[in-house]
């Protein structure tokens, strides 16, 4: 694979920056996307989260058109992201990309986020739609709001069929995992607050920029695939616990932005929310055991009724769609954060 171009142009210079952390096929997948993608002024930076697997290596080896950043320990998602950011900055970039290590890029993205980019200079950042990669007729997500409870903010589009939205639109907050900030919005409003360590960086980085005056934008024009769940994926033997962060940094975004009528709602909010999906779950795990006996039920009373049941002999497992799961059942404990 070539590397993507970077000639001399006076097209804004752009700066990705991908993330890496224990998930080496992720990145290649991430990385060979770009065969796709013909920006005439493009850095790809991959910044490496302290593995402990072979992924510096791999990406040294496969893709030496990238830059690479080894940091000498896991400094979370946001301080791994404002390592590059600092880096793209000093080198003079125009815009920086960040994008998530589990997604792949489609050939408009860039193009059209910088063209939005441009069109306003009071837009400090601009989202790309997350499309889901496991069916892209669906979207992993679009855009957030801030709801103030029970899980601080809620991601629109999240798993529902994709279908057109108004776009440039303004927004609450834009999606980190593919997000275009300007230069000039980063040093006036500052990278990402590094006491988040990793969730809702992305909401306080998009409030503190309309505080001071600038405007998160969606970009319905611009998409990306996205895997989702990369670190939390339980197949691995290291994992983030995003619940853990989830309750922490809901409470430390109130305290940066809240008021107090917003304060109490949200605590509130959250204790009515961790009620109800403790309730659930405990709902939803008995059904599980009745219905996992069945079985057993059914071959007990088909033994004192001295019997063979020939549709009992086999069972089918269940067959994947392919489509994302979205029924008011699903909504609902979303939103309650289940």
């Amino acid at each position: 694979m070539n590397a993507p171009t970077n000639a001399t142009t006076t097209a804004p210079r752009v700066t990705v920056i991908i993330l890496t952390w224990n998930r080496p096929d992720d990145v290649v997948t991430c990385l060979e996307s770009f065969a796709d993608v013909d920006y005439p002024n493009l850095e790809v930076l991959v910044v490496d989260n302290h593995s402990a697997d072979n992924t510096v290596e791999i990406v040294r080896e496969r893709f030496p058109w990238a830059t690479l950043i080894v940091n000498d320990d896991n400094l979370g998602y946001v301080g791994g992201n404002n390592v590059g950011i600092r880096y793209a900055l000093g080198q003079g970039t125009d815009y920086v990309f960040v994008l998530n290590s589990d997604t792949k890029m489609t050939q408009p993205c860039l193009p059209e986020l910088v063209r939005t980019m441009q069109s306003d200079p009071r837009i400090a950042i601009a989202g790309a739609k997350n499309l889901y990669m496991q069916n892209p007729a669906f979207t992993w997500g679009k855009y957030g709001k801030l709801t103030w409870g029970p899980m601080l903010c809620t991601t629109h589009g999240r798993f529902v069929r994709d279908y057109p939205e108004p776009s440039p639109q303004d927004v609450d907050w834009i999606i980190g995992n593919g997000c275009m900030m300007s230069r000039e919005a980063l040093e006036r409003v500052g990278i990402f607050d590094e006491e988040f360590f990793q969730v809702n960086e992305d909401v306080d980085w998009c409030i503190r920029a309309r505080k001071a005056g600038y405007r998160c934008v969606y970009v319905d024009t611009a998409a990306i695939h996205h895997r989702g769940a990369s670190s939390a994926d339980l197949s691995q033997p290291i994992i983030f616990s995003y619940g853990y962060f989830l309750g922490r940094n809901a409470i430390l975004f109130a305290k940066k932005h809240a008021n107090p009528l917003q304060f109490a709602w949200l605590l509130s909010m959250m204790v009515l929310g961790l009620t109800m999906r403790m309730s659930a779950f405990a709902l939803s795990s008995t059904l599980r055991a009745i219905f996992g006996q069945e079985p057993f039920i059914s071959g007990m009373i088909d033994g004192i009724a001295g019997r063979l049941r020939r549709e009992k002999i086999t069972m089918r497992k269940p067959v994947y769609s392919g489509e994302p799961p979205d029924t008011p059942v699903v909504r609902i404990l979303r939103w309650l954060g289940a």
